[in-house]
């Protein structure tokens, strides 16, 4: 082979690699319901039931979840990242700000959940940090079935007692307790 062909080869090699690493663009990211598995990392049972438990939690609370997967950040904070996609999706009512949003950002081995001012009150950072310290053991075996079920349905549950309402249908898989001895 020619030193140019290889060359050109290695670059386009080098330039696909990147772009099927860089971070989905926030402005790229349309939501086709309230789970969005850009990453397919979610099975599809898990996918319907959460949708289920969110679509109930927007009808009878009057609260949204989204929840969102992605392959990867590309080195981008995702606090950031996270905060942009709410105000881009608006999550939430606006006005009222009730919403939540759960991103897993899978070969960074990072996730964020990022609460609107409405629901600050009962699901203040402690109370969502705890949540996410749960998972952790999940996304450590690459459960992510288990920790998204397990983050979609903590904040669930506290969006629904205070709302006083019952969750209804199936539900994910999502362990009971688990100790933690170390974050990612």
């Amino acid at each position: 082979m020619k030193p140019r062909v290889k060359v050109a080869l290695t670059t386009l090699l080098v330039l696909s690699l990147a772009f099927a690493l860089r971070a989905e663009p926030v402005s790229q990211l349309k939501a086709t319901d309230y789970v969005n598995d850009f990453a397919h990392v979610l099975d599809q049972n898990t996918m319907a039931q959460l949708d289920n438990i969110c679509q109930q939690i927007d009808q009878k609370a009057q609260a949204q979840i989204a929840v969102v997967s992605i392959k990867s950040l590309d080195g981008s904070d995702i606090v950031g990242y996270t905060v942009d996609l709410y105000q881009k999706w608006g999550i939430g009512t606006k006005g009222k700000d009730r919403g939540v949003l759960i991103l897993l950002a899978v070969q960074d081995r990072r996730y964020w959940i990022t609460v609107g001012y409405g629901l600050e009150p009962i699901l203040p950072d402690g109370k969502v940090g705890g949540f996410g310290r749960e998972a952790v053991p999940l996304l450590k075996q690459n459960d992510y079935n288990g920790a998204v079920s397990l983050l979609t349905m903590r904040v669930a549950e506290v969006i629904a007692q205070d709302a006083g309402i019952q969750l209804t249908g199936s539900r994910p898989r999502a362990p009971a307790a688990l100790f933690i001895a170390a974050r990612t």
